[in-house]
């Protein structure tokens, strides 16, 4: 935040700082490659900006691409092109922040919510298909982790597990 390393954080520091987050963009970008130096124009295949997560890392899974932003609005981009198999589509029941990353086995894909809630959906389609949902009661900030034929689950309290 002290741009100019004086110990302080002045007016000049926080013009700095506005200037950068003006410039500032949020995207998902595929990079080819190879190449050197600025390849800004040269390797970049696509850029998505619409409905971008604020924390949670996208996931590709099957051949796809997929993430949950904030309101519980899921996409799925075709990693090759850029386009959307379906952009944006709400999960009914699954409203409020994600901070945990989503994660897939099976066909399926996990989303947990920071409210407690997990949401299994159907890898694939045209739209986001819920196949499960439960509601832990209490917040989930870690993203579930796949251990053989096991999910683990930590809650504000708890560690869970799911399987075989």
């Amino acid at each position: 935040m002290d741009a100019n390393r004086d110990g302080k954080y002045t007016k000049e520091d926080w013009e700095i700082r506005k200037a950068r987050n003006a410039r500032a963009e949020n995207l998902l970008i595929a990079v080819a490659p190879g190449g050197a130096g600025d390849i800004s124009a040269s390797h970049v295949a696509w850029k998505y900006r619409q409905g971008l997560p604020y924390v949670p890392s996208p996931l590709f899974y099957d051949g796809r691409i997929y993430f949950v932003s904030d309101g519980g609005l899921m996409s799925s981009l075709d990693p090759q092109t850029g386009e959307p198999h379906y952009a944006q589509e709400r999960l009914t029941g699954a409203l409020g922040s994600y901070y945990a990353s989503p994660v897939a086995a099976d066909g399926r894909i996990y989303l947990a919510s920071l409210l407690g809630k997990l949401t299994v959906v159907k890898a694939g389609g045209d739209k986001p298909e819920i196949l499960h949902q439960a509601d832990f009661g209490e917040r989930i900030l870690a993203t579930p982790a796949l251990v053989g034929e096991r999910l683990y689950l930590r809650t504000t309290t708890k560690l869970w597990a799911f399987g075989r």
